[in-house]
C-alpha cells in the first residue's frame, strides 16, 4: 500500500507518475513523522509499498527524493502573482511564503534546515534547488522595481532579499511569534524604508 492509499501490487502496477508521486508523498509524510536523519530509502520504499531498487532508479539518495518532494509541496508558494508594479509583486509572494509557512509546509522547512546543519548532501540539495533559484526569481523582481523607479538605483539586491525574507525564515525557525499577515506586511514595509528611491528637494 502506497502512502497514498495506492495499493502497489504485480498485478495491478500503477502508472510512472502515479507511483512517482506516491513516493514523493510517503518521503514527506517520513520527514515529518520521524524527522529527516531517521528516514532511510528502505523506509521510504517500504511506505511506498515498493523496493528500494525502484527508488534508486529515480533518485541517488533520500536527499535527493525528500527535495523534489518538497519542491512540489512548496512550489506555489515561490511564485510571484500578477501585478504591473514589482514591489506590489514582492509583497504578496511574501505573503503567500508567509501562509505556506504557517502549515505543513513550515514544519518540513524547519525539519530541512535543521537537518541541514549535519547533512552535507542535504544543504547542497537544499541550497541549490530551493535557495539559490528561489533567490534568483526575487532579484529578478527586485531588478525591475529599480528600473519601474520604486527602489533605489544603486540597491545591493543581495543585501535587500536577506531584508525582506530573513525575518520570515528567523520567525519560523526561533519561534519567536506567529508568521500572521500583519507581521509580514510590517517586515516589508520596514525592509522597503531602507530601499526606496529618495526624491531629492
Amino acid at each position: 500500500m502506497s502512502g497514498d492509499g495506492t495499493r502497489i501490487t504485480r498485478g495491478g502496477r500503477p502508472r510512472s507518475e502515479q507511483l512517482h508521486q506516491a513516493i514523493l508523498k510517503a518521503a514527506l509524510d517520513l520527514v515529518l513523522e520521524v524527522g529527516f536523519r531517521a528516514v532511510s530509502i528502505e523506509g521510504i520504499a517500504a511506505k511506498t509499498g515498493v523496493g528500494k531498487t525502484t527508488i534508486y532508479r529515480r533518485w541517488p539518495n533520500k536527499a535527493a527524493v525528500i527535495m523534489e518532494a518538497f519542491i512540489a509541496q512548496l512550489g506555489p508558494a515561490s511564485r510571484f502573482p500578477e501585478d504591473e508594479r514589482a514591489v506590489e509583486r514582492l509583497r504578496l509572494q511574501m505573503q503567500t511564503t508567509a501562509k505556506a509557512f504557517r502549515g505543513r509546509v513550515g514544519a518540513l522547512v524547519k525539519a530541512l534546515l535543521a537537518e541541514a546543519q549535519f547533512d552535507p548532501e542535504l544543504a547542497k540539495a537544499f541550497r541549490e534547488n530551493w535557495t539559490l533559484p528561489r533567490r534568483k526569481l526575487v532579484f529578478e523582481v527586485l531588478e525591475e522595481a529599480t528600473q519601474q523607479g520604486g527602489l533605489r538605483k544603486d540597491l545591493d539586491i543581495e543585501a535587500a532579499i536577506d531584508a525582506f525574507y530573513a525575518p520570515i525564515y528567523y520567525r519560523l525557525q526561533m519561534g519567536t511569534g506567529p508568521i500572521s499577515e500583519a507581521y509580514v506586511d510590517k517586515v516589508y514595509e520596514q525592509a522597503m524604508e531602507g530601499q526606496r528611491q529618495r526624491v531629492k528637494r
